[in-house]
């Protein structure tokens, strides 16, 4: 687990307004894939699956991560969160963490293949925390 000086403290309550915004990033990243923006629908699914994550973390723990690595987030909720499903919701997320660097930082652009599989590791997490929230 992450050292508790990486988290925040949330309202439970909050979780509502991380999983909006977990759903509007997804239908933008669903609009800008079925238009041919491939970066933007992998940059879109990024966020939408990190503010799930988020969500799914406020909803249980009053908690969210803080630290600069979006990998100690998944740590986090690695440790913290027992639901059915976990271990492979949370290689869904990984893959899409792991795609975060290349979208906004490096030179190499996103491919349709790049941007469709982000986009459906996004929704296979999404419906994962759909499932655990109220």
């Amino acid at each position: 687990m992450i050292n508790k000086s990486s988290t925040v403290n949330a309202e439970k309550s909050a979780y509502s307004s991380f999983f909006r915004k977990s759903g509007d990033f997804f239908k933008s990243a669903k609009s800008n894939l079925e238009t041919g923006n491939w970066n933007a629908a992998g940059l879109d699914a990024v966020h939408a699956a990190i503010s799930a994550n988020d969500a799914l973390l406020v909803y249980s723990h009053g908690i969210r991560s803080s630290s600069k690595s979006h990998d100690d987030a998944v740590k986090l909720t690695a440790s913290l969160i027992s639901k059915e499903g976990v271990k492979e919701a949370l290689n869904h997320l990984r893959r899409i963490i792991a795609k975060k660097n290349l979208i906004e930082y490096e030179g190499k652009c996103f491919f349709r293949s790049d941007a469709e599989s982000i986009v459906l590791h996004a929704d296979r997490f999404l419906s994962w925390v759909k499932g655990i929230l109220p």
